[in-house]
């Protein structure tokens, strides 16, 4: 004799999980009977969610979301047919021409000739970081390798390390994503890096602030940040090696799958493979001297190709500051 099928332990989580997969009454209905609900105890069910004011709130706010997912869609498809999902290069732009058309329409661009008046474009490299800050204490991200989720839990990851330390690793290593100097470092290093902001000139596109309100990366070929967006637009400066950048269009928000705060759950192998349920990728590649405009909200995964050193900016002359209304998530664990 068969056994009869295990009853769901809680019929009103099933719903919810079927109303915001977006599944109609007769689906959801189906969902019950093959999780071991009766037919008869399913129809009770969901008349009695129909009248439950809080399934009666998922549901509009389910039919919201899917009116966001579908305007998505159609800026997605016209972004497809115009082109639009390509990165364009400028050389020596016009800030008036970068706020037009890049800034305030939400489109990347790759710039050049910006910092060619850097002391830092020929001054910049290991050695000269070793000369010049030599037993200066440096925090960085360290043990990545031991946490799959090293980005969630940088706090972690915090160790603080001579930075001819540093220097010696990244000659030790090839290749290695175990350690790297980011800009959630900054706040520790910014005096600790002092001596280098003199090498640094000020940006056209930027306000006249200098390197002081600049972000400093240093790390080894190999270095990753997963997918992810920011709360701000971001000029990305490569001062030295080269870094790949994989954009993902604001627009794919369903398709990006954003599980944590900015951080997307798609990995570096989806993205590469493509394929159905896949959000649509662009991919640049900046070197030195080069730059690259990443606005806010688009998703973007960066690789090191060789040992980097790399400047992010913020302060734009604008307001950039977009974290109101970015929904919370509850405390991360640990």
């Amino acid at each position: 004799m068969n056994k009869p099928a295990k009853v769901a332990s809680d019929k009103r989580a099933l719903i919810a999980e079927a109303l915001l997969a977006g599944c109609d009454p007769a689906a959801i209905r189906q969902r019950l009977i093959d999780s071991g609900v009766s037919p008869p105890a399913a129809d009770y069910e969901l008349k009695r969610a129909d009248k439950d004011p809080l399934f009666q709130a998922a549901s509009r706010l389910r039919r919201d979301l899917a009116k966001s997912h579908w305007v998505l869609g159609n800026i997605r498809a016209l972004g497809r047919q115009s082109g639009a999902e390509a990165i364009p290069t400028v050389d020596r732009i016009a800030p008036e021409r970068f706020f037009a058309e890049f800034y305030f329409t939400n489109r990347p661009v790759k710039l050049t000739g910006l910092i060619d008046h850097w002391p830092a474009l020929k001054l910049w490299n290991p050695d000269y970081l070793e000369q010049k800050l030599g037993d200066a204490l440096v925090e960085l991200q360290g043990q990545r390798g031991t946490s799959a989720d090293y980005e969630l839990f940088k706090h972690r990851h915090q160790h603080r390390v001579p930075m001819r330390e540093v220097v010696a690793a990244i000659r030790q290593f090839g290749s290695s994503n175990d350690f790297y100097v980011t800009a959630y470092n900054d706040t520790t290093n910014k005096e600790t890096l002092a001596p280098l902001w003199d090498d640094l000139a000020p940006v056209s596109i930027l306000q006249p602030t200098g390197g002081r309100d600049g972000f400093f990366w240093f790390g080894p070929k190999g270095t990753l940040t997963p997918l992810h967006h920011d709360l701000t637009n971001n000029l990305l400066v490569q001062v030295l090696g080269r870094k790949r950048v994989l954009m993902v269009p604001p627009w794919e928000l369903e398709r990006a799958r954003n599980h944590q705060h900015c951080f997307s759950a798609v990995t570096l192998a989806e993205l590469q493979q493509g394929g159905e349920g896949v959000p649509d990728v662009v991919e640049c590649e900046i070197g030195p001297g080069e730059a690259l405009f990443l606005p806010v909200g688009w998703w973007h995964h960066v690789e090191a190709l060789d040992v980097s050193i790399s400047m992010s900016f913020t302060n734009f002359p604008y307001e950039n500051d977009f974290t109101p209304g970015h929904p919370v998530d509850p405390p991360l664990a640990g």
